[in-house]
């Protein structure tokens, strides 16, 4: 499996060591408040793998991100869950940093690889991120990806609206 490289950041396959610093990003308060669903402890501990298996079926998804040689999150795509369909066919470009090192532009950064890779190497015509409406960080990401909020759907484990943004490769 390849590696990208930005200038800060390395985005790699998850190893074992991940798992735990995975977790407690996932457990944080912070970072939970604008998931796609709640943040319960099945959903932490199921998530690891989730995200191999996400790599073993479809040949892509999320990247481990490296900052400065530690784990510090992840960016990249993945399948919506069926109770976002409405979304469209996907996949998904996300991104989820540890809360220690938000305001540095890392998100966007490791975002802006994924994107590249998918509509490069991937050759992917489209990419969606779902945005909780008051995510003010996530928003801000996805414009300098070049993104566009093109309309709201319901998120019914939520049961709020959320914001479906797309980018498509430049022409």
């Amino acid at each position: 499996m390849i590696e990208l490289r930005t200038p800060r950041l390395t985005l790699r396959p998850w190893i074992d060591e991940d798992e735990p610093a995975m977790a407690a990003i996932n457990r944080d308060p912070e970072v939970g408040r604008f998931l796609n669903r709640p943040v319960e402890e099945a959903v932490v501990e199921g998530f690891f793998a989730m995200i191999a298996d996400h790599w073993a079926t479809h040949g892509f998804g999320p990247w481990a991100v490296e900052y400065e040689g530690r784990f510090v999150g992840f960016a990249g795509l993945a399948h919506l869950p069926p109770f976002l369909a409405d979304a469209g066919p996907g996949p998904e470009l996300g991104w989820r940093l540890d809360p220690a090192v938000w305001g540095r532009g890392l998100a966007t950064e490791a975002a802006v690889a994924a994107r590249d890779d998918a509509f490069g190497r991937l050759a992917l015509g489209e990419l969606i991120s779902i945005i909780h409406p008051e995510n003010a960080r996530s928003q801000r990401v996805a414009t300098k990806l070049g993104m566009r909020l093109c309309r709201q759907i319901h998120n019914p484990v939520l049961d709020r609206d959320v914001e479906v943004w797309h980018a498509h490769p430049l022409r």
